[in-house]
């Protein structure tokens, strides 16, 4: 075996809490002749194996072995490097269709050997042994195959291969992680040479950095040495990968990180992908990222950077590769790790180079690291890699282990007679270790890999939906713009009639005022959610959610809600309590919401009610509370419910107000807006001249100047002329045009703006620039003539009020109506007419008193003018900027724009923006990696299932 610590011709050592013994057979009571007699018998086969007591009959076939090897003490298990589940029980780490084979322990018995006395868990190999006890298997991977190699063959390397393939597959989203083993180390700490010994090939080596992309090493077991071999290609790639010989690695990884990174030092996160096939290796998947630098500050900060992206994923297990020849808690890679993995749960420590650690103290310094840095014990290494005069001289990767048993031993015998060394000592016991960690930690993180899939995958399908789809050819094209004019003519129509659609309750919350509706919530089993433990007084929450115009509208159930204590500190009371809780979407000020709501629970044939109505929200909105009620159900009373509970809210939002900003463009029914646009119309008419000014002197002194300057002209005398009124009705009318202007320019805004609005939605703006821009110019153009045509309509409507006449009786119901109230007390008479009554105006001149009665005939008509102006002006523009553009002309107008135009030019307006069309196919890449993800996990499931009916 080269280097994974487990073939024959090989001593493994593998990690548990070690105690020396004083006594006459003492490991350190060794000679240099006895170590050399003892390398001398391991290279001829004579040691004697260890064997592994494993469960007979049908217990053989179910259990499951782990790597707890020979714990020191009955009972426990300090060789597990688990991160999951560690107990010794059953549990197992379910995730689709099918249950991860759960990981037992299995004993391993030490026959005497020479490494006995030292009390060591040792594994030594020998191709001569066999057992004949059907109780033990032997180690030797050239005999019968262990339980757990089994394991390895039908279930860790399916998995495994499915963990890469989810990690290939997902490597662009950031919300899906599946479980990586990273290497990380210092530059010059000898993490290529560890890689080497795990892998058994030669990787690229030389001054300077080596790695300058992330190398991921996924090693499999082949099935014969003549199936030894290696693939390898640029992870991005949607190749299968170059076949190579394990000779020609090193020069290929070299080769194709030229390729990706240039034949520079630059660093670039494009990872190359190398999978090794040999003989006897243990199934592993390993990410190798560049070497920490700290000549380079712009090189060290890359690949720190890249080397945080790797660690931070709570699914990654963090391998750190320190030299012994340095303070270990300095190391950069751990100081990394310790950002990313505060607790240390997932870190990993390998310490290389222990040969060269000459002035002793390398166990001490190695606990004490340990404990400095509050890492697990069984997540630390000791490992001797290849020298470098041994690269040089090409020792093979055997030797080199013999060579480390030798250095381990030194390690183990160095502080005297009274050492622990709880550590894993070897490459052989790291490589076996990182298996078990990392088949456990993909059985854990497995399911949320999988529901992460599942979620994202629905995500790009909306996002996929909202960007279109190809049209195609000038059928489907004509197809989609026949579509496309019907909505929008049918939703514009619906707005000017007062009908609510479901995009435009979307696009204005206000709309929610007014809304009805339930929320339901059923508990399966009542009783059971009573009996869950409280975090607090309130219990668990249970909870049923709808959204309306843009507010989450939230029924909270609390199992158990607890009263407030009583004067004598009794225990409360644990009662139901039901809350209904509001939240505004984002950016929303809510002023103030009134709701009425009512809740009903069902339990079998008991009904509890509670009632509540017109409560405001908006403070409960704000500060993340509701309205509610404590005790829906009494202990009493719900402590004898067994069975399901049907919770049901009624709810009712009576009133809605909010802020409205001044940038944002109103979103309400165009009716809603013509309405108001109506009412400001005829206010601004209002407030031209106000009632007071009619019967201010001010005004009587301009009737009075008019008079003056035609007097002795044609008429009675004394009488006043009677062009005098129709004089000042005219000077009156000079303000009218603008007001009917203003108000007609901001009816054809509004139409045009929600016009404007539906054709981005139902034409998909975004998505077809050119027909949206072709519809939108054709909608202005058409506004734009029948504002023209509404404008003669006006100045016409204008012309006729100069004509002073009207056959209308409410001119003089209006001139009775005022002599009338003349009479009346000052208290009871409108306040413009506060400064006249009958005695004042008994006490004026005759001439006076014409200017008075002058000045209620103007009133009057100036009213009955405003009035029929108001209608005329409100009729021709509903008639000229609403109904007949909307229901008459826009739907012929748009379709001629469209339809008139030949198929290449058709389908040209329907091709989509190349932002677009970049994103879409970004969007359908994507998704189609991550459905291949999720059909390699259906397809895991099923033969996971046939391998479980078969066993």
């Amino acid at each position: 075996n080269k280097g994974n610590g487990g073939g024959k011709d090989q001593l493994q050592v593998i990690g548990t809490t070690r105690k020396k013994k004083t006594n006459a057979s003492s490991a350190s009571s060794k000679t240099k002749r006895e170590r050399d007699n003892y390398l001398k018998n391991i290279n001829n086969n004579n040691t004697t194996l260890q064997q592994v007591e494993l469960p007979t009959g049908n217990a053989a076939a179910s259990a499951t072995p782990a790597f707890t090897f020979a714990a020191p003490n009955a009972g426990t298990s300090s060789g597990s490097f688990a991160f999951g589940n560690t107990g010794t029980g059953t549990s197992t780490s379910s995730f689709g269709l099918l249950s991860v084979p759960p990981v037992t322990p299995r004993t391993v018995s030490a026959s005497s050997s020479p490494a006995s006395s030292k009390q060591a868990t040792t594994i030594a190999s020998s191709s001569s042994s066999s057992s004949s006890n059907n109780n033990t298997i032997p180690t030797d991977r050239s005999s019968s195959a262990t339980a757990f190699e089994s394991l390895t063959k039908e279930h860790i390397r399916p998995l495994i291969e499915l963990n890469d393939q989810i990690n290939a597959l997902t490597s662009k989203e950031n919300a899906i992680n599946a479980t990586r083993i990273v290497v990380a180390g210092d530059q010059s700490h000898g993490k290529t040479s560890l890689l080497e010994a795990l892998s058994g090939v030669d990787l690229p080596r030389g001054e300077g950095i080596q790695t300058r992309v992330p190398l991921i090493l996924q090693l499999r077991s082949a099935t014969s040495g003549n199936d030894e071999h290696a693939t390898i290609k640029i992870g991005s790639s949607v190749f299968n990968g170059e076949r190579i010989s394990l000779d020609e690695i090193a020069g290929k990884v070299r080769e194709y990180t030229n390729k990706i990174a240039g034949d520079g030092k630059e660093i670039v996160d494009d990872p190359i992908e190398l999978k090794i096939y040999r003989t006897d290796q243990d199934d592993l998947t390993l990410v190798d990222l560049p070497g920490i630098t700290r000549t380079d500050r712009r090189l060290q900060d890359m690949i720190q950077n890249m080397c945080q992206k790797y660690m931070k994923p709570e699914e990654s297990i963090l391998l750190n590769v320190v030299t012994a020849m340095v303070d270990i808690p300095t190391s950069a890679s751990l100081m990394l790790s310790r950002e990313v993995d505060a607790a240390g749960e997932r870190t990993l420590l390998c310490v290389t180079k222990v040969d060269q650690h000459k002035e002793g103290g390398l166990a001490a310094k190695i606990n004490s690291a340990i404990e400095d840095m509050q890492l697990d014990p069984n997540h630390v290494f000791a490992v001797r890699n290849r020298t470098q005069q041994e690269n040089d001289d090409a020792v093979p990767l055997d030797e080199v282990r013999q060579l480390e048993k030798l250095d381990l031993d030194r390690l183990m015998d160095e502080d005297g007679d009274e050492y622990d060394v709880a550590f894993g000592l070897g490459v052989g016991a790291l490589s076996k270790a990182l298996v078990k960690i990392q088949y456990e930690q993909i059985a854990q993180t497995l399911p949320k890999a999988r529901t992460a899939i599942y979620e994202q995958i629905d995500k790009l399908e909306s996002r996929l939906d909202k960007l279109g789809t190809p049209v195609g050819d000038a059928t489907a094209c004509r197809a989609k713009v026949m579509h496309c004019v019907e909505a929008s003519i049918s939703e514009l129509q619906n707005e000017v009639l007062g009908r609510a659609t479901a995009s435009s309750c979307d696009a204005d919350v206000r709309l929610s005022e007014g809304a009805s509706f339930e929320l339901s919530l059923t508990v399966d089993d009542f009783k059971a959610e009573r009996k869950k433990p409280c975090k607090d007084s309130n219990g668990p929450i249970l909870s049923a959610k709808k959204h309306v115009g843009g507010f989450r509208f939230e029924l909270q159930v609390y199992p158990q809600r607890s009263e407030k204590k009583g004067e004598d500190d009794a225990e409360p009371p644990r009662n139901v309590g039901c809350f209904l809780r509001i939240y505004a979407p984002s950016e929303t000020e809510v002023k103030s919401m009134v709701v009425t709501f009512s809740v009903v629970a069902l339990a079998g044939i008991k009904c509890f009610l509670y009632d509540i109505s017109e409560k405001d929200f908006s403070g409960q909105i704000k500060e993340g509370g509701g309205w509610g009620t404590r005790s829906l159900i009494k202990e009493s009373a719900a402590n004898a419910i067994a069975g399901p509970v049907k919770f049901e809210a009624s709810v009712f939002v009576e009133k809605l107000v909010v802020e409205q900003k001044e940038e944002e463009v109103d979103a309400a029914l165009l009716c809603a807006q013509l309405n108001t646009l109506q009412d400001e119309f005829v206010s601004s008419l209002d407030t031209l001249y106000s009632n007071h000014y009619f019967f201010s002197s001010a005004f009587r002194k301009k009737l009075g100047h008019e008079v003056s300057g035609c007097r002795g002209g044609i008429g009675l005398p004394g009488a006043i002329a009677p062009h005098v009124p129709v004089n000042i009705l005219k000077d009156l009318r000079q303000k009218l045009p603008d007001v009917v202007e203003t108000y007609r320019d901001r009816v054809k805004e509004a139409c045009v703006e929600k016009v404007d609005s539906l054709v981005d939605h139902h034409f998909e703006s975004k998505l077809y620039p050119k027909l949206n821009e072709l519809i939108s110019n054709k909608c202005t153009i058409l506004f734009d003539q029948q504002e023209d045509k509404l404008a003669d309509h006006h100045d016409l409507i204008l012309e006729w009020e100069e004509s002073v006449c009207s056959s209308n009786h409410y001119f003089m119901d209006t001139v009775q109506s005022i002599r009338s109230s003349l009479s009346d007390e000052e208290e009871d008479r409108p306040a413009y007419l506060k400064q006249l009554s009958d005695y004042k105006i008994k006490l004026m001149s005759n001439e006076d008193q014409r200017l008075v009665d002058m000045q209620i005939e103007i009133f009057a008509y100036w009213k009955l003018m405003k009035k029929r102006l108001a209608d005329y002006i409100i009729m021709s523009t509903c008639s000229e900027l609403v109904n007949k553009p909307i229901n008459i002309m826009l739907k012929p107008a748009l379709l001629e724009a469209t339809m008139s135009r030949g198929d290449k030019e058709l389908v040209k307006l329907l091709s989509a923006d190349a932002t677009i069309v970049q994103k879409r196919a970004e969007l359908a890449a994507r998704l189609e990696r991550l459905c291949k993800a999720r059909t390699s996990l259906e397809e895991y499931d099923e033969k996971m299932q046939l391998c479980w009916f078969a066993e």
